[in-house]
């Protein structure tokens, strides 16, 4: 929502909602359908706390204001914080009562610890979020609750702070301090989920409301930890607690590092001094708030840790960024992610951020789209290496850091339909007949953390038509699949490597009818072909490396059996080393990286199972 003043608010426990001060002097927050209309003059002219926040999610028929006097009762609510005082407005702002039949929200405003709302009779969830000053000078929330308080005409309940106890999460690592996390409480109702929640932002703690057995009210606890709680760590932990059934007595929860799964995360160098950041983002099922957070991790290339709670339904986003060495995001760097994993068991996992080349990808994502007569095309040109990969794309408003960019839509007859100065990136009109059309998009960049992918130049043709709803445009990648050293160098000599195709908006391999790989030794001044042989749907490609170092570009074709193509040019896709890798007497480091990621299922973590990868890697030798 849209506030005319251009101004946006978050209340204590409705951060979750957009709220915006309207004309009429009202502020209305939504909640999926259903909305709490909020007078204008409880918005505080300061920015109120983020830190905690709630959503009931039914979309309810008809809203306490619009019920009629016969049918309301007025719910009175007393609010007590932990020292046994009644908080000030801006300490415990407003009171929540969630219908225990609908899921249906009623917010209960304040002053001083006390407040009414006309609600329907009933039986609700009622709850507050209660800031207070503990004696050591810290400010703690408490949430307490009632879990049942039935209405049948006016009736009062008292919130206590006193009685909730604290939420404890802890990991066994000596120095592995509480970087961030949440605590969320859901519970079902016939309607729709009650959920609020609160982040461990609070350094008094976060305080919740013990219930005993009720059916339905489940507690989420997530936590991140890193060295000393600090944004630079070379380890991240994210842990994962659930209570079923009721909030116990005492939510204190610990894991061991044993009993987790262990990922190596593996930064490659992109041929310049970098910094690596790693990131995660979680979903679980039912809640409505994701598990995320990152650190700074350290210098590129580089292996670091990071350990998660096994045997859960979590898919998590696995994200890598390579920064600038002195590790400063803005601008930002190249983002590399990895969707949908999850960890079913304690174990050794692995993962790699960074591998060459860097080019488009269609993995994890619809990333070109037609509605109505309008292509929208907004694709990640920077993508590492991989089966499944995504990363950052160009916006309306910026292209990537440190490039020049430019894409362009012309018609079959060379006409320029439109043209945007982004990498990737555009909006364009177009007419509603079947026609074809090419998308070209090229781009230069001189990054401090990568000289690899210097000039790209990507064109597409494909045939589209107005239909209804939204629909992908069925764009082609060539993709890669390398067994590069941890400065993405390949050895001089004979090289193989993995070839496959994706297409966009598409989960199964597009039916490739052609496919061609050349290889430049002098940045795309000559070009030569590369050998490359159809291997179970996907392509084994051969080429030889001269001595001495350098270089190595690619051009690639593809076409579908449809009639869509694409000719895909990467400068300085990758390195080579000075010498073969016969005369280092050593694999190259990484090998068995590249054969799993090729030969195997759609991920790059792989648990760390010697006799697997070795049979991948006689496979492609």
């Amino acid at each position: 929502m849209t506030a005319s003043t251009g101004r946006s608010f978050r209340l204590p426990g409705v951060g979750a909602a957009a709220l915006a001060l309207a004309a009429t002097g009202v502020v209305t927050a939504a909640t999926a359908g259903a909305e709490t209309t909020v007078p204008a003059d409880r918005v505080s002219a300061a920015e109120p706390d983020p830190r905690h926040w709630q959503r009931g999610r039914a979309r309810p028929t008809a809203s306490a204001a619009k019920r009629s006097a016969a049918d309301a009762a007025t719910l009175t609510v007393s609010v007590r914080d932990r020292a046994g005082a009644a908080p000030s407005t801006g300490h415990a702002g407003h009171a929540l009562a969630f219908d225990l039949a609908t899921g249906a929200l009623t917010v209960v405003f304040l002053t001083d610890g006390a407040g009414t709302a006309a609600v329907a009779p009933g039986s609700y969830l009622v709850q507050a979020f209660v800031e207070t000053v503990e004696p050591d000078g810290e400010t703690s929330l408490s949430m307490p609750a009632r879990s049942r308080v039935r209405v049948a005409g006016n009736t009062r309940t008292a919130l206590d702070g006193r009685t909730t106890v604290p939420v404890g999460v802890a990991v066994d690592r000596a120095g592995a301090r509480l970087l961030g996390g949440t605590v969320q409480v859901t519970m079902g109702t016939p309607g729709e989920q009650i959920w609020y929640a609160a982040d461990f932002d609070y350094s008094g703690g976060v305080y919740v409301q013990p219930t005993g057995p009720v059916p339905g009210l489940n507690l989420d606890v997530y936590g991140r930890f890193s060295d000393q709680g600090a944004p630079v760590s070379r380890y991240l932990y994210a842990v994962t607690f659930r209570s079923v059934g009721g909030i116990p007595r005492r939510p204190a929860y610990a894991a061991r590092t044993r009993d987790l799964a262990a990922l190596t995360v593996r930064f490659s160098g992109l041929d310049r001094p970098g910094c690596g950041r790693f990131g995660v983002s979680g979903r679980v099922p039912g809640l409505p708030v994701g598990l995320g957070g990152s650190v700074t991790l350290g210098a590129v290339p580089g292996s670091y840790r990071a350990y998660f709670t096994p045997g859960t339904d979590v898919a998590w986003q696995l994200n890598g960024e390579v920064l600038p060495s002195d590790c400063a995001a803005t601008p930002g760097g190249d983002f590399f992610a990895l969707p949908g994993q999850r960890f079913p068991a304690a174990g050794a996992f692995d993962v790699s951020f960074g591998r060459a080349p860097l080019g488009p990808t269609f993995g994890n994502r619809s990333a070109a789209e037609r509605e109505g007569d309008l292509l929208w095309i907004q694709v990640p040109m920077y993508s590492d290496g991989g089966v499944g990969r995504g990363g950052r794309t160009a916006l309306s408003f910026e292209d990537y850091p440190y490039t020049t960019g430019r894409t362009v839509l012309s018609g079959a007859d060379g006409s320029v339909l439109g043209t945007s100065d982004r990498t990737g990136f555009g909006a364009f009109e177009v007419g509603p007949k079947p026609a074809r059309y090419e998308l070209t998009t090229e781009s230069t960049r001189d990054a401090p953390w990568s000289g690899l992918s210097a000039e790209q130049r990507t064109s597409w043709t494909f045939a589209s038509q107005n239909a209804a709803g939204v629909t992908p445009l069925p764009l082609l990648a060539v993709r890669y699949d390398m067994a590069l050293d941890d400065l993405n160098r390949a050895p001089a000599g004979p090289f193989t490597f993995g070839v496959f195709a994706e297409q966009n908006g598409a989960a199964a391999a597009p039916q490739v009818a052609a496919l061609t790989v050349e290889a430049s030794f002098d940045d795309g001044k000559s070009w030569q072909w590369v050998t490359v042989e159809p291997d179970a749907g996907r392509w084994v490609a051969k080429l030889h490396h001269p001595a001495g170092g350098g270089y190595v570009s690619l051009r690639a074709t593809a076409a579908d059996r449809a009639g869509n193509t694409v000719e895909q040019t990467t400068v300085r896709a990758y390195a080579v080393q000075n010498q073969p890798a016969s005369a280092r007497g050593r694999n190259l480091p990484g090998i068995c990286w590249a054969a799993s990621a090729f030969r195997g299922p759609a991920t790059v973590i792989v648990p760390r199972v010697k006799k697997p990868l070795v049979m991948a890697v006689s496979r492609i030798r």
